[in-house]
């Protein structure tokens, strides 16, 4: 059964069991308040006629019967048509009865102190006319004062008819407004199946998705384009990581063909040639493991499940430096004050590597590297070759690399790591050129309060 379906038979359900409910509640409440009252009328009128008193009939019977002319028992009592009267004796014999009329004998009720008291009932006549009959004592037996229901019966048919055709009215309604609700609800629903399965099938992420309203499976469609927008986008980026790679890779992989097919045809070349040949050798072979190494790193960070935590900067940033200066032997000098940001520990650390590489790459000098940490801002200074004004926002590109950088070693990855680092943890990198010489390279990232994580 489709979502449509069940939306529908649940408003029918609801709506026409709350139909139900109140309309039993209304009747049995009319049919409870009803009875109330002729009850009560036939207590005022039983006393009435008890108190009666006829001087000049004072030994009137009907029906044959002999009541012991205490009470007259009139054609119409009390003048109401809807009233009849029958009197017994205690063992249930009519003592005489309104004209036509044969109710079946009430036995009165005694409570515990021995006391009769009056009884009501609902009982059928001779006639088969349904009475609501009271019956209390008197001197000589019992009477039953009863009340014609048949406007009673035909009101509460009436309205027992007319609930149970509101009730079937309203449930045709409910079901065509369900269906309607239902069919507004689903279709983004439908909308987005249909995209699901089109995505699915054919692994193209360019389907139109319904993006107009305000509740939650307009949210929802949403959500899916953005979700579809950020696969394609991905895909995209693996396409063009892939394809860039590749190019990247033609160059040493030449290189080394080249060398390899030389020695193969001159296997007798001097030991000059011979060395120099396995120089380049070794250095395309360090650039191939450079670029696998960094096209890995990338796959890696992207699929992490490493979660985000907070990250001393200072400290963290220390480590890394003295790594760096060992290795290379260079001077490297930290300035940084107490920021505090939320990252992925390991994408830090290679963001932060790859700077320190940068900058040791590029500053040929024997002087100091400086990393300056300001309020969420890490800056990595160089003395190196600078940067051409029109590449300034190009180094942060996968595969860039400068003319002047073409002949030193790297993958052209490093500073693109860094800037998908920052944009991950919503901050960005930026680059400029040093006042005197040189280059500034870093990223900035939004600080978080001790006290905030702490607690």
């Amino acid at each position: 059964m489709s979502l449509r379906w069940k939306l529908m038979l649940l408003l029918v359900v609801i709506v026409g069991g709350a139909t139900t409910t109140v309309g039993i509640l209304s009747y049995q409440s009319t049919e409870d308040r009803m009875m109330t009252e002729i009850d009560n009328s036939l207590g005022t009128a039983t006393n009435v006629l008890l108190n009666r008193r006829d001087s000049n009939r004072p030994g009137r019977q009907n029906n044959g019967g002999n009541n012991g002319g205490l009470i007259v028992i009139p054609d119409r009592p009390l003048g109401i048509e809807q009233y009849v009267v029958q009197l017994t004796d205690r063992d249930g014999n009519v003592l005489g009865a309104t004209t036509g009329i044969s109710l079946p004998s009430m036995k009165l009720t005694v409570d515990n102190q021995g006391v009769e008291r009056p009884t009501i009932a609902t009982l059928t006549g001779a006639d088969g006319i349904h009475y609501r009959v009271r019956a209390e004592g008197f001197s000589v037996g019992v009477v039953q004062l009863g009340r014609d229901l048949r406007e009673v019966d035909n009101v509460l048919t009436d309205l027992r008819s007319r609930t149970i055709l509101t009730g079937a009215i309203v449930a045709l309604l409910s079901a065509i407004l369900g269906w309607v609700v239902a069919a507004s609800m689903t279709s983004r629903l439908r909308k987005l199946s249909s995209a699901a399965e089109h995505v699915a099938t054919t692994g193209q992420f360019d389907v139109d998705t319904p993006s107009s309203g305000r509740d939650e499976t307009a949210r929802l469609s949403r959500s899916f384009k953005e979700m579809l927008e950020a696969l394609s986008r991905s895909k995209e980026q693996q396409k063009r990581l892939v394809q860039d790679a590749g190019h990247e890779l033609r160059t040493p992989l030449t290189s080394m063909r080249t060398n390899l097919d030389v020695m193969r045809r001159h296997p007798n070349m001097d030991i000059a040639m011979r060395e120099q040949i396995m120089h380049d050798l070794e250095r395309d072979a360090g650039d191939m493991a450079a670029l696998v190494e960094e096209v890995v790193a990338i796959a890696a960070e992207r699929h992490t499940d490493e979660l985000p935590q907070p990250i001393e900067m200072k400290s963290v940033v220390q480590s890394i430096v003295e790594r760096a200066s060992r290795r290379s032997g260079r001077d490297i000098v930290v300035n940084a004050d107490d920021s505090i940001v939320i990252a992925n520990h390991h994408m830090f650390d290679r963001a932060v590597s790859n700077l320190i590489d940068n900058a040791l790459k590029f500053d040929t000098s024997s002087q100091q590297i400086e990393v300056t940490i300001h309020n969420g801002a890490l800056t990595v200074s160089d003395r190196g070759i600078g940067i051409p004004e029109d590449e300034v926002q190009l180094i942060f590109e996968r595969f860039h690399r400068s003319a002047a950088s073409r002949s030193m070693p790297g993958s052209g990855l490093g500073l693109s790591i860094v800037a998908d680092f920052a944009r991950a943890h919503g901050g960005s990198a930026f680059a400029r050129n040093r006042i005197g010489g040189g280059a500034e390279i870093g990223f900035s990232l939004p600080t978080a309060h001790k006290s905030s994580w702490e607690a």
